[in-house]
């Protein structure tokens, strides 16, 4: 059966072609004619390319104008600039990297098999990714200690939770990760053959420098991160309980209902006013960990299948790579670079009566003041 240059990855022609032996390391074949006794590859679906494509620019316009307005507001928006809105902002500058870097590549991919930006973009858009990646993960890593430090040591974040040294931390978040990514841009590159042009990298799977990469990059940068922030969320819930009995009790005893059994005198306006003021505050401190917590969670859920993917086709032989479960992972991850801004949205809505009082940056200014109050 004769085919017009098609490209192949090395494991589905393998499977394809159970029994014969390519003279190739490389991971990616193009062949113009299939060997005797191969399977026929089914072809991939027309609609699936439009509508894959159609999802792809969805998610990064939503994600792109809903992070660039977290960033506009927390940076134009007087009274803004806390120190956990700094890290939103670190956040959603990496976000919308991710988009800029993968969106492209994303869509050619859908309707071409010669790669069209040259060997320059190659490495960009394999090293962008990675450093979106990678400071998204220390982003919310530093904020998840930032709200424990704001909540579990109020005395040491007076000095410790300031916005010029949330500003330093990530200089030093972004810094550590353009160095560390650094070697990606070498790890790949456009490979033109009698065949055509794509950007693959330079080494393969079985390669061991390779796997000290990918496991590397996995262990630093999410399984690290995500069990750090488990135990401070779980530290933070617990200390949260706590503080919420006790004014529980509090308020009780101001009300004369603990260790009486007469009738208690209405409080003044001063104490209704103190009890009602901390009751806002202990809510709005709570709203704002409840937000921080599933953002961390919805990063840990979205990146699980592309992560387990990796693991798997880095020391098995049996592959993830068939092309619905690619088009899962990949579609799982632009979720998360585009529905943070959504979750600042819902969060506020949550605690505002008035929904269409809502912008997308409510809720971090409204819960982040209640937080400062705390540790006054």
């Amino acid at each position: 059966m004769r085919l017009a240059m098609q490209k192949f990855h090395s494991e589905e022609l393998r499977s394809l072609c159970p029994g014969y032996e390519f003279d190739t390391t490389s991971e990616w074949i193009f062949l113009p004619e299939l060997p005797p006794g191969c399977a026929v590859p089914p072809e991939q679906a027309e609609w699936l390319k439009y509508c894959m494509a159609f999802i792809f620019v969805s998610l990064s316009v939503i994600g792109i104008v809903g992070n660039i307005l977290v960033i506009t507001v927390v940076l134009k928006v007087r009274g803004m600039k806390t120190p956990t809105n700094c890290y939103l902002v670190s956040l959603a500058v990496s976000d919308t990297l991710f988009f800029i870097a993968t969106t492209p590549t994303e869509l050619s991919s859908q309707f071409t098999t010669d790669y069209p930006f040259g060997s320059i973009c190659c490495s960009l858009f394999t090293y962008l990714p990675y450093l979106a990646i990678n400071s998204s993960a220390l982003s919310i890593t530093a904020f998840t200690i930032e709200r424990f430090i704001g909540i579990c040591h109020p005395f040491w974040a007076r000095t410790i939770c300031t916005v010029k040294r949330a500003k330093l931390i990530i200089c030093i978040i972004w810094t550590f990760s353009l160095i560390y990514n650094f070697p990606w841009l070498f790890l790949s590159g456009v490979i033109v053959d009698e065949e055509g042009r794509y950007c693959d990298f330079k080494m393969g799977r079985e390669d061991w420098k390779y796997k000290v990469m990918y496991v590397g990059d996995l262990v630093g940068f999410y399984v690290i991160p995500m069990f750090l922030n488990i135990v401070i969320y779980a530290k933070i819930a617990i200390v949260l309980s706590q503080c919420g009995d006790k004014m529980k009790q509090d308020i009780k005893e101001k009300n004369g209902q603990s260790n009486t059994l007469l009738p208690a005198p209405p409080l003044s306006d001063m104490k209704e006013c103190h009890v009602t003021g901390r009751r806002n505050s202990s809510k709005g401190r709570n709203q704002v960990v409840k937000m921080l917590a599933l953002v961390v969670f919805v990063f840990a859920t979205c990146w699980l299948p592309y992560r387990a993917m990796v693991v798997n086709n880095s020391f098995r032989d049996q592959k993830w790579d068939s092309e619905g479960y690619i088009y899962f992972s990949k579609t799982m991850i632009f979720i998360n670079c585009a529905i943070n801004p959504i979750l600042y949205n819902l969060m506020s809505a949550r605690s505002n009566n008035d929904p269409l009082n809502v912008r997308p940056s409510d809720s971090i200014r409204q819960e982040t003041d209640s937080v400062e109050k705390q540790r006054v």
